[in-house]
């Protein structure tokens, strides 16, 4: 029985991250496999191995797909994370600015959002993307707030707070993120609010 290989799709996984595409492609053509087309798909990981990854790498790219408003709000968001709306557009128009061959993980609320925006990552040559399963759901670290989000009289009452200084009005909030502490995230957040830089 012949075969026509020119008619037959076939899929190939490569999960070598060692090995860049020209080569895997120049692989599979010297293997008598023509490369007609070439497609990346991202891996899905837990909340626990994204936090481990974090830790190994600190300079890692984490993009946020959530809206700003969400990205700010009262759960905040994963500290030096990147907020790029998916909703929004703002990843679409904006994507060229990272790193095609670099660690990507991706994050929103539930997951959706972020599974779509890695798919569209893939589709336009990114190569090493993660996506956080159940998203900022799922997430059970701490997060960080909005610098922008504090006003001058919450800064100023949680630094009061934080040198256990007594202040009067008890409407501000001392504790942006909901961690339950005065940390350092706020800490940076009120200097930066305090001296114009946000």
């Amino acid at each position: 029985m012949d075969i026509d290989l020119s008619s037959h799709i076939a899929e190939t996984i490569f999960d070598d991250t060692e090995t860049d595409v020209e080569e895997m492609k120049s692989e599979l053509n010297n293997g008598g496999y023509p490369v007609g087309s070439f497609s990346f798909v991202h891996t899905e990981i837990t909340p626990q191995e994204a936090k481990d990854m974090i830790a190994a790498q600190p300079g890692m790219i984490i993009l946020d797909v959530r809206e700003e408003e969400e990205f700010c709000g009262e759960y905040g968001h994963i500290s030096s994370s990147l907020n790029y709306p998916w909703i929004s557009g703002t990843l679409e128009k904006s994507y060229a600015e990272l790193s095609a061959t670099g660690d990507i993980l991706m994050v929103c609320k539930s997951g959706s959002r972020s599974h779509s925006a890695a798919d569209f990552l893939d589709a336009n040559g990114f190569t090493s993307v993660y996506e956080i399963i159940g998203g900022m759901n799922a997430w059970e670290w701490a997060t960080v707030a909005c610098c922008h989000s504090l006003g001058l009289k919450s800064a100023i009452s949680a630094l009061q707070a934080m040198v256990s200084v007594h202040s009067d009005n008890t409407d501000i909030p001392r504790d942006v993120n909901g961690d339950g502490k005065t940390g350092l995230a706020e800490a940076v957040c009120i200097m930066q609010a305090i001296s114009g830089l946000r």
